[in-house]
């Protein structure tokens, strides 16, 4: 039987539905420019890059913002803000509105939807903190089943409706989520839960004292820059070269989301038997390596289908095991703002990948699937990496356990 918090199954709850409105809109925005407003994929990329850089600065916004007003304020905030800048694009969308308003308007959305993400991780880390692969897990899976659902749904609105509908749908799940926020989500601060701050609750890492954590969060940016291929460049590459519909895309989403639901919890097992942090994250950048080479190779549905799965088991090999480490160097009181930092990594890389992979299609216009193979040498280079930095993590974080109290020890 699964234990956790009644604020952590509030926070699952909020996070599934949020993801569904979120998640709905992602593959379906560059495949409208391109398909509809004939905007050319550099374009599209450099609009998703943008909006990747703002995600960034939101999620690092949203986590200071935690640990000085509390999650329950910022969560409110995003998904307030989230109604707001998806009602504005689905009028664009489906009023005809000019283009220009429209790639402007996309990075300004995902922008104010971010606020909310570090918020409600922070609630979920803090609370579970003694089985803390468990609740991030846990906090995997609601997000991912969003995900298995949004991107079908907004398949099917998108070839049965029209593309502004997917973004009303976007709008209407946070104006429920905010209600779920104010009724179940506790006020007030983390560090006020009960947790000992200790020494750590400054919110800035400093290049002497957090080497090896500033280095992972480079080579975990990257990381999620590769996991980060299955969302626009799949699907913009399927969509443009192999003319998959949107409700095939929708059902390749679909299928990421429910691997991550079956099998998250059954291979978090694995990770606690890891010799070091970061090994479950050098074997996800094998999966992935493998995942995009079958991608080059891959030109029907069900090969695809297959390509999926094994890219989501890269994903699932470096969601918890990424976000767990950073979670072990913070405490109660900066809590919010590491989550932060691992929220830009995650978001900031997943962004970077619709520019990069974007930009790698059009560049390699006459033989597309190098791109693929591009960013798997990329991807097995980057498992190098992480492999060196194993031992030096480690060490850093078992001194500052032994410097600290409040750090919290590895999960079982």
């Amino acid at each position: 039987m699964i234990r956790a918090s009644r604020g952590t199954w509030a926070v699952l709850a909020i996070v599934t539905l949020n993801s569904v409105g979120w998640s709905a809109t992602i593959p379906f925005l560059g495949v409208y420019l391109n398909s509809v407003r004939h905007v050319p994929f550099a374009t599209v990329g450099t609009v998703y890059l943008l909006a990747g850089l703002l995600s960034l600065a939101s999620q690092l916004a949203g986590g200071r913002m935690t640990d000085s007003i509390g999650p329950r304020r910022v969560m409110l905030a995003g998904y307030a803000f989230s109604v707001v800048s998806a009602l504005a694009l689905s009028y664009l969308i489906g009023a005809g509105g000019d283009t220009a308003y429209i790639l402007i308007a996309y990075p300004a959305f995902n922008f104010l939807r971010g606020l909310s993400q570090p918020a409600a991780a922070a609630v979920v880390a803090n609370s579970e903190i003694k089985n803390l692969r468990t609740g991030l897990s846990l906090l995997a899976i609601a997000g991912n089943l969003g995900f298995a659902i949004g991107p079908a749904l907004g398949g099917i609105l998108a070839q049965t409706v029209d593309y502004s509908s997917v973004f009303l749908l976007s709008a209407a799940v946070p104006a429920v989520t905010s209600v779920m926020t104010a009724v179940w989500i506790k006020g007030g601060l983390l560090s006020e839960s009960g947790s000992s701050n200790g020494p750590r609750t400054r919110s800035s890492l400093r290049w002497g004292e957090d080497r090896s954590l500033i280095l992972f969060l480079v080579l975990t940016l990257c990381a999620y820059l590769a996991i980060g291929y299955e969302i626009a460049p799949v699907s913009l590459y399927v969509q443009s070269f192999l003319s998959f519909t949107p409700e095939e895309i929708g059902y390749l989403f679909a299928t990421n989301g429910a691997v991550i639901v079956l099998l998250q919890l059954p291979l978090s097992t694995l990770f606690s038997k890891a010799r070091k942090l970061v090994h479950p994250i050098v074997a996800s950048c094998g999966f992935a390596a493998l995942s995009f080479v079958a991608a080059g190779l891959s030109s029907t549905f069900l090969q695809w289908e297959g390509v999926m799965v094994v890219l989501t088991l890269g994903e699932i090999f470096l969601t918890v095991p990424s976000q767990t480490v950073v979670t072990l160097f913070s405490s109660a009181g900066n809590r919010g703002t590491f989550q932060g930092y691992f929220s830009a990594t995650s978001i900031g890389g997943r962004s970077l990948a619709a520019f990069v992979g974007l930009y790698s299609f059009q560049f390699f216009s006459s033989g597309p699937s190098v791109g693929w193979y591009a960013i798997g040498a990329f991807t097995l280079a980057l498992g190098v990496c992480y492999f060196l930095l194993a031992g030096p993590l480690q060490r850093d974080y078992l001194a500052q356990r032994v410097e600290d109290s409040s750090v919290p020890a590895l999960p079982r």
